[in-house]
């Protein structure tokens, strides 16, 4: 399996925002598991998200919440963004997804969000509780 590297992705997210500087990014599964962060985004604003099932949204959809953005970036993956301002937040969401096909790289966390999928299904076949 290719090697996970979450600072590399969030780079890539950054990279690709514009000229406004993100306060914080979370990159999540459809199970809003956290599998890379950089800044602080406020346990109410996962709460927030987590209302909205990612596994319902299509590539590209973005969510907006004040001065925070969900956007699906692949069939697994999520990122939430959170900006110091509503209008820049904005702005931001539609920069990322102009440039959605500049994500590919996400497709590595697909790789292990399947893996665990996997294990886990595997360990209630088996009775191990994974």
């Amino acid at each position: 399996m290719s090697e996970l590297n979450v600072n590399k992705l969030i780079e890539l997210v950054e990279l690709n925002i514009g000229s406004w500087k993100p306060e914080a990014i979370v990159i999540v599964d459809v199970n809003y598991k956290i599998w890379g962060e950089k800044g602080i985004i406020l346990k109410e604003v996962l709460d927030y998200y987590r209302k909205f099932p990612l596994s319902d949204m299509h590539v590209g959809d973005i969510l907006h919440n004040s001065n925070t953005f969900l956007m699906k970036i692949t069939e697994k993956t999520g990122i939430i963004v959170a900006m110091k301002d509503p209008q820049v937040a904005k702005l931001a969401a539609i920069n990322l997804g102009g440039r959605i096909n500049a994500f590919s790289e996400f497709y590595t966390i697909e790789k292990f969000v399947k893996e665990k999928d996997k294990k886990s299904i595997l360990g209630r076949i088996l009775g191990t509780g994974d």
